[in-house]
């Protein structure tokens, strides 16, 4: 009889184990806003956590050959580009049909709200083209060669928090 009731209580201690580690594991979980860049035919090369929900499209311009940043939002299963930041005005450069132009920091800022649920880019041959996410540049070329055509969308990815807390 002793050795039943030692069975039992080993076996309540590993079942509680077993629960608090999963309740551990779904803790840990969290659903957050992605980035989806696919190649030309489709298919999904990589998905980047936008803990915050927005990421900066950075590239220089072809004709300035300055830095130009478009800041995304991600609603859903749609990008929205909230403002354009660039350092030259001039050809190509937005100036009006925004919400909004000022001068930040030295540079000109256009706001807006344009959504799209997709956008096609080419993979330029000029260096740091790609996606500032945080405070982190990550350019395409990590991924795939110049001059590819990829695509960016909207999507949702799940995240392990590893017993920190995520920003929002």
């Amino acid at each position: 009889m002793k050795q039943g009731g030692k069975n039992s209580k080993a076996s309540i201690f590993w079942g509680a184990v077993v629960i608090l580690a999963l309740l551990a594991f779904a803790l840990s979980v969290r659903i957050v806003p992605a980035l989806v860049i696919k190649d030309s035919k489709g298919a999904t090369i990589v998905r980047l956590p936008l803990y915050d929900g927005q990421f900066i499209h950075h590239f220089i311009h072809s004709v300035h050959t300055t830095p130009v940043d478009e800041y995304f939002e991600v609603h859903g299963t749609t990008l929205e580009l909230t403002k354009v930041k660039y350092d030259t005005y001039g050809v190509g450069m937005p100036s009006d049909g925004g919400e909004g132009f000022s001068i930040e920091d030295g540079r000109f800022v256009v706001f807006m709200h344009r959504t799209f649920s997709s956008i096609p880019i080419g993979v330029s041959i000029v260096p740091d083209h790609g996606v500032i996410i945080g405070e982190t540049l990550l350019p395409f070329t990590r991924w795939v060669p110049q001059e590819s055509a990829i695509t960016l969308s909207a999507g949702r990815m799940l995240t392990f928090q590893n017993g920190r807390i995520s920003p929002k």
